[in-house]
């Protein structure tokens, strides 16, 4: 309950303020804040609903007497926000014992029933009920709220009705009961609102607004939302459609804000905003009145929805048709430069490539080489989630590997042939043995076992996994990989042909085959499910 009570101070406050604020707001700005408390509608409806919640306990509390009114009260809740639950509680009111001998009692249920009527769109029934009533011998009251009720009715069948000749007919009678309230109301903002009306009727349109700009500043909530359709009414009537849409912005504000459903200024600002132009929001705007309209089941504002709704929905597809050719062609202009930029990157990354060849061309010395195997490593690092990349890289790193082991070989050999021509001083130590070639050749696999190994962590365990128990291989402390594991190895990087195999490490072509061939027969699979599964370690 405290909560309850902290929230409408809250929105009271802000509705206050709201009052104070809206005048030295732009027509942008005030739709902005329509559009953002359009998001927030269901809130403020909770808390409209919780103080009918509030009436309602209150009237399981109360005596049967005194249970009437509340009832009342909660009927004139309903009425703008759910017309089913309004006639529930009208049949509420009209079970309860003063229906029978409380004749004022009896009486304001019957205007109440012709208001739900009227409301619903039954104008026919709201018209029959209001003429069974006898408003002889009323209080002023009464009198008052049975004039309230016949000027609505009537001003919804000139409005909404289907007999057009009788139109002329319902005018009148709006027109009287609207000067019959003046005559009975006493002096006050209500009776201002009014007068207000009949004056824009006559056409006095200085004096209709002189009263509404000075009642605006005393006035509630909701007689600040009828000073504002009654600004708006004014300000159509001398063309002003910006004052129109200022109007009626600052009422569907305060409409929105109390939380009820059943209004008629945001289905007018629809229309204006799509005579402007601004047929999104206006779209927006008109289906949050439907949706209000059908939620509160008020026949007359979804009458007024559906009329002015397939100009709107035209306007707005032939808009989102529009917005769409326009994101095509920009997509297409999107398209065309990624198109270009793809080409422009694939013409660099080939150029690129084309350098890098003709580095590696160029690389014959041992300092070249150590750049180019740091280059190697650090393409490494940056391809090892890549499997195309990785086998790229490490088939690359042996190519270069193997062609220094070999230009040191040519070397070897170049000295011999210094030394028959007998160059002895300078060759001779070099040839006495190979310790160097050797010593190349075991960092090289050193180096190969490491990448390889960094690439495939778990490759030995995957291997020994396709060998029968008793022949799998087990390394020794200071191994890496062993012969064995390196021929399979170099076959999971893509390298099957057995003679490069045999050239990449230095072993005959029957060494290399009696290896594989080995392998093969202590396998758990068959031989072309070995090759296979080989791939997958």
């Amino acid at each position: 309950m405290k909560h309850l009570l902290f929230l409408s101070a809250f929105i009271f406050f802000a509705l206050s303020l709201q009052a104070q604020n809206l005048e030295g707001k732009s027509n942008a700005d005030l739709l902005k804040e329509l559009d953002e408390i359009i998001a927030q509608k269901l809130d403020y409806r909770t808390v409209y609903i919780e103080k009918i919640d509030s009436l309602k306990r209150c009237a399981s509390r109360q005596s049967m007497k005194v249970r009437g009114e509340t009832y009342h009260k909660i009927f004139h809740s309903y009425v703008n926000l759910q017309t089913d639950s309004a006639m529930a509680y009208l049949n509420k009111m009209e079970s309860l014992p003063q229906m029978d001998d409380d004749l004022e009692y009896a009486f304001k249920t019957k205007l109440c029933r012709a208001q739900i009527l009227g409301v619903m769109g039954l104008y026919s029934s709201a018209v029959h009920t209001l003429e069974e009533v006898k408003s002889e011998g009323r209080s002023p009251e009464l009198l008052l709220n049975y004039y309230q009720v016949c000027r609505s009715v009537y001003g919804w069948m000139v409005d909404f009705g289907e007999i057009a000749d009788q139109q002329g007919h319902y005018l009148d009678l709006t027109q009287q009961y609207r000067d019959s309230i003046i005559s009975v109301q006493q002096p006050s903002i209500n009776r201002s609102i009014v007068e207000a009306d009949r004056f824009i009727v006559l056409g006095e349109l200085a004096k209709a607004k002189s009263i509404s700009e000075s009642c605006l500043a005393k006035a509630d909530a909701l007689q600040s939302c009828y000073l504002d359709i009654i600004l708006a009414d004014i300000a159509k009537a001398e063309g002003s459609h910006k004052d129109e849409i200022r109007y009626l912005t600052q009422a569907a504000i305060g409409d929105l804000k109390r939380g009820v459903t059943e209004y008629s200024a945001l289905g007018r600002l629809a229309v204006l905003l799509s005579e402007e132009g601004d047929t999104e929001r206006a779209y927006e705007y008109l289906i949050c009145a439907m949706e209000d309209a059908v939620y509160c089941k008020a026949r007359l504002r979804s009458l007024e929805a559906s009329t002015v709704f397939p100009i709107i929905e035209r306007a707005h597809q032939a808009k989102m048709k529009e917005r769409t050719r326009r994101n095509i062609v920009f997509y297409c202009i999107i398209g065309l430069f990624i198109l270009l930029l793809s080409g422009l990157i694939i013409y660099l990354k080939n150029r690129n490539k084309q350098l890098a060849e003709t580095r590696q061309m160029l690389a014959k010395s041992i300092e070249d080489q150590k750049v180019v195997n740091e280059t190697l490593r650090h393409v490494n690092n940056q391809l090892l989630h890549s499997d195309k990349a990785k086998e790229t890289y490490v088939a690359r790193y042996l190519e270069r590997c193997r062609g220094y082991i070999g230009t040191m070989e040519e070397r070897r050999k170049h000295f011999l042939r210094l030394l028959k021509n007998r160059q002895y001083e300078e060759l001779q130590n070099a040839l006495k043995s190979d310790t160097q070639i050797t010593e190349e050749e075991q960092s090289f696999y050193a180096d190969f076992d490491d990448a390889f190994l960094t690439l495939y962590p778990n490759f030995i365990t995957h291997f020994n996994a396709l060998l029968q128990p008793d022949a799998q291989i087990i390394l020794k402390h200071d191994e890496l990989l062993n012969t064995e594991l390196r021929i399979f190895a170099l076959i999971r990087l893509g390298i099957t042909d057995s003679t490069r195999i045999a050239h990449f490490l230095n072993y005959s072509l029957p060494t290399i085959y009696s290896y594989r061939s080995r392998l093969r027969n202590k396998s758990i699979y068959s031989k072309e499910e070995f090759d296979v599964k080989i791939m997958e370690c």
